[in-house]
């Protein structure tokens, strides 16, 4: 008898996932089928800030530093990529970030509800004059 072990989902843990996988996603680009040479996971995410590649599992910089103290990039680049995220979740401009994803959200929304309205005026307008050619 094969016996099956299910792993019963968290709704809590799940939710907390998802948040820090967004915030992951905030900082720069999320390749989906690269594979981490130090782990084997798929979680490699490029920095856009510091132009290099991390893993999210190990939390290790795959690119090393360039030692050029006027480089933009590698010189303010922290020394593991969770203190990266660390930083960028503490910052103040956060907040703008914050704000204007949800107004263009809520405009997102408010346009969605007038194309849903109109379909649906159309549907009943549409609906009224079969009817009628189906009158004898």
């Amino acid at each position: 008898m094969l016996k099956m072990v299910m792993k019963m989902k968290n709704r809590k843990n799940d939710l907390k996932a998802r948040k820090k996988y967004f915030q992951w996603k905030q900082l720069g680009y999320i390749a989906k089928d690269s594979i981490c040479p130090i782990c084997g996971e798929k979680s490699l995410i490029e920095f856009d800030r510091y132009d290099a590649w991390a893993c999210m599992s190990c939390l290790e910089w795959l690119d090393a530093a360039c030692g050029d103290p006027k480089c933009p990039y590698c010189s303010m680049r922290p020394s593991t990529p969770y203190e990266a995220f660390d930083l960028y979740s503490s910052e103040a401009g956060r907040a703008g970030i914050k704000k204007r994803w949800r107004c263009d959200n809520y405009q997102h929304k408010t346009n969605g509800m007038a194309r849903h309205e109109t379909r649906r005026l159309q549907h009943s307008i549409w609906k009224e004059s079969q009817e009628l050619l189906l009158k004898p």
